[in-house]
């Protein structure tokens, strides 16, 4: 199983920054999580809340402000006050920064219907785009959300791209989640970690036949990992990626 650092390395680094994900890799963990949504100039930004308040005590939504005013806001101290200098990072300078170091998954998180063609469009611009490896190989990328709608963009603008559906499958009509799955060449399914799923071992078998690769989000525990680990997932999402290691030595 593939432990992904949830947003980097986030139990000991400000979520999303650039200290996160160089601790990230620093402790051997070369495939994590981002958040992409978009500012109110349709700049592609790491951010994972809708709004500022829990980051940085402002009440202003990421959608409504421009690019140039976020630039500048200090994303860290919330953290530790040794995090002052963590800006929030652009998706183009991520895809710089870790070109050919990384396996990213990333997470559309906004609802814009430009989304998935702007996330595209930087691939192309910064030669990730035809970057092919097998599921969660380094270098290497697949795109995630919740937001099934930002799935179908995604696979309207390209067949060849590895997508996942993030998901709560009690919330789902199960005969209706295959036939999306199917439908929209969707690759990888994401249930939460408490997801009755995880304990229908006839399902699980028929989507590992199928080819699908299996993930987890929403780990609070090591026994978490625990179980996923046993039913033999692809991958899961953890804010702390060495106890999780440790857990499936």
């Amino acid at each position: 199983m593939n432990i992904i650092a949830h947003r980097g390395y986030s139990e000991l680094a400000p979520e999303n920054t650039y200290s996160s994900f160089d601790l990230a890799i620093s402790k051997g963990f070369k495939i994590f999580e981002l958040d992409v949504q978009l500012t109110m100039d349709n700049i592609p930004i790491i951010f994972h809340d809708y709004d500022l308040k829990r980051i940085c005590n402002l009440d202003l939504l990421i959608k409504n402000t421009e690019f140039e005013f976020l630039s500048k806001l200090d994303v860290g101290s919330w953290f530790d006050k040794k995090y002052f200098d963590q800006k929030i990072p652009t998706f183009e300078n991520i895809l710089k920064k870790y070109k050919n170091q990384v396996h990213l998954q990333i997470e559309l998180k906004s609802h814009e219907k430009d989304l998935a063609n702007i996330v595209i469009n930087k691939l192309k611009k910064m030669d990730w785009y035809n970057i092919t490896s097998k599921p969660y190989k380094v270098p290497g990328y697949s795109i995630t959300s919740f937001d099934f709608n930002n799935l179908i963009n995604v696979r309207e603008l390209s067949k060849n791209i590895r997508v996942g559906w993030l998901l709560s499958m009690e919330r789902e009509n199960i005969e209706s989640v295959k036939k999306k799955l199917v439908e929209y060449d969707i690759n990888m399914i994401i249930p939460n970690v408490n997801d009755e799923i995880w304990s229908n071992n006839n399902l699980i078998k028929q989507f590992k036949d199928e080819g699908y690769l299996l993930c987890a989000w929403g780990a609070k525990s090591l026994i978490d990992v625990e179980n996923m680990n046993r039913i033999d997932i692809d991958g899961m999402t953890v804010d702390w990626p060495e106890k999780a290691f440790k857990t499936i030595l």
